[in-house]
């Protein structure tokens, strides 16, 4: 297993400054997000010589990129949409291939106004296909996120399948279904067989209710999420993908990466 950060954790910081973060707390990997408006400059944008020299940074001082994280949802409700969506993940699988990073995290989205959630998930798994299939092709695979409506990995788990592609995963964010109620053993066995990609964050239990609210952000070990009992269960499946810190606007970078860095190699370290 591998601990990786997203960039929302300082989105005014240049690639470099991320990459030298990364060494000095510890870290195996970056997650840049795209489509965000941050400074490192991992964009669709970019030309050919300037992705040469982001994979020659990265592969310099020893930090992989494994994940790129795009805003790209596919539960749309027109046809424009959709293709819109669809030809640009498909750009995004030539960025991947060319910085030589393995996933691309993107969402179901929100069920539009109008819609079963039935037909979105119907909507989404055939979008998915096309994709996966243009991401096989490049080497790399589109991470389904439990996010959004998508929160319960029965869903997930089911627009995956449906999606019939090699080039489609999961990433399992593993806050949004446990704050809708979901055992980690039940989240776990559901996304066991596709997941390529975590995202981590640790929350605090609202005081009334819970079920599906917001829950404030904590630094690692503090809240109520268990992370380490995920951890133990990644283990028995010799999870070789990267637990990602995803913090936004919560954390002073210089509190949250060492201290989550910490514990997170404590909990690796124990589910061996």
């Amino acid at each position: 297993m591998k601990i990786s950060f997203m960039t929302f954790v300082a989105p005014e910081w240049s690639l470099e400054e991320h990459l030298t973060a990364a060494i000095r707390y510890g870290y195996d990997a970056i997650e840049p997000r795209c489509e965000a408006n941050q400074k490192h400059g991992v964009e669709l944008e970019t030309t050919k010589k300037q992705r040469r020299e982001i994979a020659d940074q990265f592969e310099s001082c020893g930090v992989a990129l494994t994940t790129i994280a795009t805003s790209r949802r596919y539960a749309l409700a027109t046809d424009h949409e959709r293709r819109e969506t669809i030809d640009l993940t498909k750009q995004y699988c030539d960025l991947c291939a060319d910085l030589g990073a393995q996933n691309i995290r993107v969402f179901g989205g929100m069920t539009p106004e109008g819609m079963e959630f039935s037909e979105a998930k119907k909507i989404v798994a055939e979008s998915l296909h096309e994709c996966g299939e243009y991401a096989k092709k490049r080497g790399v695979y589109l991470c389904l996120e439990t996010h959004d409506a998508y929160c319960h990995t029965a869903d997930v788990l089911e627009v995956v399948r449906n999606a019939d592609s090699a080039g489609v995963a999961i990433n399992w964010d593993i806050m949004h279904p446990y704050r809708w109620g979901e055992s980690m053993e039940t989240s776990f066995n559901n996304v066991k067989d596709y997941v390529r990609h975590c995202h981590i964050h640790d929350g605090v239990r609202p005081e009334e209710g819970g079920l599906g609210q917001g829950w404030p952000i904590a630094l690692m070990g503090e809240g109520d999420i268990p992370h380490d009992e995920a951890i133990k269960l990644l283990a028995t499946i010799d999870y070789q993908g990267s637990l990602s810190g995803e913090w936004i606007k919560c954390f002073e970078p210089e509190v949250i990466l060492p201290h989550d860095a910490q514990v997170l190699r404590e909990y690796i370290a124990a589910a061996k």
